[in-house]
């Protein structure tokens, strides 16, 4: 809201698919999109993840996380009232009924494919923690990109390279 009151124009869609930047002599003149459409901006936020490196030269990676969602049956009492951090995994009980279980780190990892091992290695950790959570039906699973950088920390603000660039 924030963004849109101060004049941002926000972007989403595969329609505003940005393939690259143009950049000279410091400054972004130029955002090309898939269609062919390139556009002059005043201000560019890239904000696409891990993808990132795609666009600027950056040192951002993707590492995978495959998750799932498991149901309490109707009226069971919680069998966890707060959120549980291992080494491994999270479980994290939500207020209608469901419990999320994560996740996998599989650095590099471009797909969001859930697999049998990624499934396995979560399931068997929160399993481990709380056993019956085996019992429980499996109501969804996804998977995810976590953009990460070599010191693990965002990158946020303005770039050293460029002006215009954030």
């Amino acid at each position: 809201a924030a963004c849109v009151g101060a004049g941002v124009h926000m972007r989403f869609g595969d329609e505003w698919e940005v393939k690259s930047l143009e950049m000279n002599k410091g400054t972004c003149e130029g955002v090309h999109l898939a269609n062919g459409k390139v556009y002059a901006p005043r201000a560019v936020v890239v904000a696409n993840g891990s993808w990132m490196r795609h666009l600027l030269p950056l040192p951002v990676t993707p590492h995978k996380g495959q998750s799932f969602s498991l149901r309490m049956p109707p009226g069971a009492p919680p069998v966890l009232s707060r959120v549980l951090f291992a080494q491994d995994t999270y479980i994290v009980p939500k207020a209608d009924g469901r419990i999320i279980v994560g996740a996998t780190v599989e650095p590099g990892r471009y797909d969001g494919d859930v697999t049998p091992e990624g499934m396995m290695h979560c399931l068997s950790e929160a399993t481990r923690l709380i056993p019956s959570l085996g019992e429980l039906p499996i109501e969804e699973t996804w998977a995810g990109l976590r953009p990460t950088t070599p010191d693990k920390c965002p990158i946020i603000g303005a770039t050293e390279q460029w002006d215009n660039v954030y």
